[in-house]
């Protein structure tokens, strides 16, 4: 900005901040994902994703708060100390840091921290997201099933953002294992809630399902979340493990067996690509420490 003096410009540096967040490092994998660094203006650390895809999609993957107070056994975010939600435009600023260096296509609510505990601000995001060139459409929020959030979702969300569901265990006893938020927010009530989406929205839900060796990757789990979930209204999308310390991944004919079996049952079944392992970007690995 040259036709204002280098007075004004310095008092609206100071007063208006190009950004909310200061980027503190990137870095980029061997297939072209970049994950960055920032801190928020008290500190806190934030990371986001960008991933790009040979069919052209260049999609972010955003986080909602710094660090997650669920404690999901799998996840790397859970593992590192929460501070707090993140406000609208600090969610923003994630998209538009990597906005500058291209178009994006989709954005997902999938980063670090539980969404729906930060609702207002991330559907006040999600919403201020087609300026950015990004439909209601290829926006998906994510919830591993807070339910007084959910319920706010199903209810004053009507644009068709999508919703997924973290789910990873087809039982209450296995879910509370690996994840305490199902101690209060048990299967059967996060499923109704899903189901009135559907119902309301006539959108299918998707669920993630991390594929942990020897503790949700059986026949029996496939044969349990197939008896559990409806084909027609939920999408199963099986993402294999990301190292973070507490689990082994299954094998490569594990998840197939696992895949075969849902299809057989009606299902058609998703095996997410792996982006950005070796920067610790891919699912799970968020864990700012810096």
């Amino acid at each position: 900005m040259t036709n204002v003096s280098i007075a004004l410009r310095e008092r609206l540096e100071a007063r208006v901040p190009f950004s909310t967040l200061e980027l503190v490092h990137e870095a980029t994998s061997v297939d072209g994902t970049v994950k960055a660094l920032f801190h928020t203006a008290g500190g806190h650390p934030v990371e986001a994703v960008l991933m790009l895809f040979r069919d052209g999609r260049r999609s972010v993957c955003l986080s909602s708060q710094s660090g997650c107070p669920l404690t999901c056994t799998f996840c790397a975010t859970g593992q590192m100390q929460f501070r707090r939600n993140l406000g609208e435009w600090e969610i923003l600023d994630q998209a538009l840091h990597f906005r500058r260096r291209g178009p994006i296509s989709h954005v997902v609510f999938m980063g670090m921290g539980e969404p729906m505990l930060n609702f207002d601000a991330v559907v006040a995001a999600a919403r201020r997201l087609p300026d950015l060139g990004v439909t209601n459409r290829r926006t998906t929020v994510s919830t591993v099933g807070w339910l007084p959030g959910l319920r706010r979702f199903v209810d004053e969300v009507e644009e068709p953002i999508r919703l997924a569901l973290s789910l990873h265990a087809p039982t209450d006893a296995l879910r509370s294992q690996i994840m305490p938020v199902n101690d209060r927010f048990p299967l059967d009530d996060v499923l109704a809630e899903c189901l009135r989406y559907h119902e309301l929205r006539r959108r299918r839900v998707f669920v993630e399902y991390v594929m942990l060796q020897g503790v949700n990757d059986s026949l029996d789990h496939a044969r349990s979340l197939a008896e559990l979930l409806d084909p027609t209204i939920f999408k199963v999308n099986m993402i294999p493990y990301n190292p973070t310390g507490m689990f082994e991944g299954s094998s490569r004919e594990t998840m197939a067996a696992f895949k075969d079996f849902l299809h057989d049952a009606g299902f058609s079944p998703t095996l997410r690509l792996t982006r950005g392992r070796d920067i610790a970007a891919a699912c799970g690995q968020l864990a700012a420490t810096a």
